[in-house]
């Protein structure tokens, strides 16, 4: 079993990776206001791999929490999309790694990945533009949410293949 000290330091390196990501990738243009490579989230995911649900689920919270601090986004409503996708994609990634013993990590990542997107243009609708529908928004957001999760998750794997001599698996 791995060390206390080992754990920690692993975790902590996740975390600054993750919020780094996230706080350069915001520099990026975007072709289309939400839509994002999201690869700050190969390390929640990498996480939950190694370590298990909650360390995952800190992870993501530093991410969104930190990531929009250092943005001067808190509490923004840009930050409750952060906060609130990243929530509901660490829950169904954890499920989906408890309970679906054949799904790949690429698999997992677009499934978050997903996750993230509907999570963000439901609470979108139901909170800031009740009246509007940005539902037929759905095909080219899911659609752009596959292709992040793909590359998301064919850069974790990638990583998992190149850590999992280094890190006991949780």
């Amino acid at each position: 079993m791995m060390e206390l000290q080992s754990k920690i330091a692993y975790i902590s390196v996740f975390t600054a990776a993750s919020i780094s990501i996230f706080v350069v990738e915001s520099y990026i243009p975007q072709p289309i206001p939400g839509i994002r490579l999201g690869l700050a989230n190969i390390f929640i995911l990498l996480t939950i791999i190694y370590f298990g649900f909650k360390e995952g689920f800190l992870v993501g919270i530093l991410k969104s929490f930190m990531g929009s601090l250092l943005l001067g986004r808190l509490l923004s409503p840009s930050f409750l999309f952060s906060i609130s996708g990243t929530i509901m994609s660490v829950i169904i990634m954890w499920l989906a790694i408890k309970f679906g013993k054949h799904i790949s990590l690429l698999g997992i990542s677009i499934i978050g990945a997903e996750i993230h997107t509907i999570t963000q243009i439901l609470l979108a609708t139901i909170l800031f533009f009740p009246e509007a529908s940005f539902i037929y928004l759905l095909p080219i957001y899911v659609l752009s949410a596959l292709v992040a999760g793909s590359i998301t998750g064919t850069i974790s794997y990638l990583l998992f293949t190149k850590l999992e001599r280094k890190i006991e698996i949780a």
